[in-house]
């Protein structure tokens, strides 16, 4: 009976490893998308992002009209003939991930 007690014990410490590392793995994920934000810098980024969503999706939007504004913005963008301009607003959100594309990573 004692060596079941100390396998379960033994297998409740593995499982309570792998739950911390992979939290670790995902707050380092999380950080790398936001631009290195860590802490309450980084839970306030996540936190914006979401309430932005649910706002749109919460006045009818979907998730595709949503990825769309992502694409139209990125095409405004590169047509806009004033890049200082897109330069200085993008220059604020720098690090800020989307859930809807890859290019806002890009450097």
């Amino acid at each position: 009976l004692d060596s079941y007690e100390k396998s379960i014990k033994a297998a409740q410490e593995r499982r309570r490893k792998v739950i911390i590392e992979s939290k670790l793995y995902t707050y380092d994920k999380l950080s790398q998308l936001y631009g290195g934000a860590e802490g309450q810098a980084l839970l306030d980024a996540v936190t914006a992002e979401h309430t932005l969503i649910g706002k749109l999706t919460d006045s009818g939007m979907s998730y595709a009209d949503i990825e769309g504004l992502v694409d139209s913005s990125d095409g405004a963008d590169s047509k806009s003939g004033d890049d200082a301009d897109s330069d200085s607003a993008d220059d604020e959100f720098v690090g800020q991930t989307s859930f809807f594309g890859d290019d806002s990573y890009k450097d």
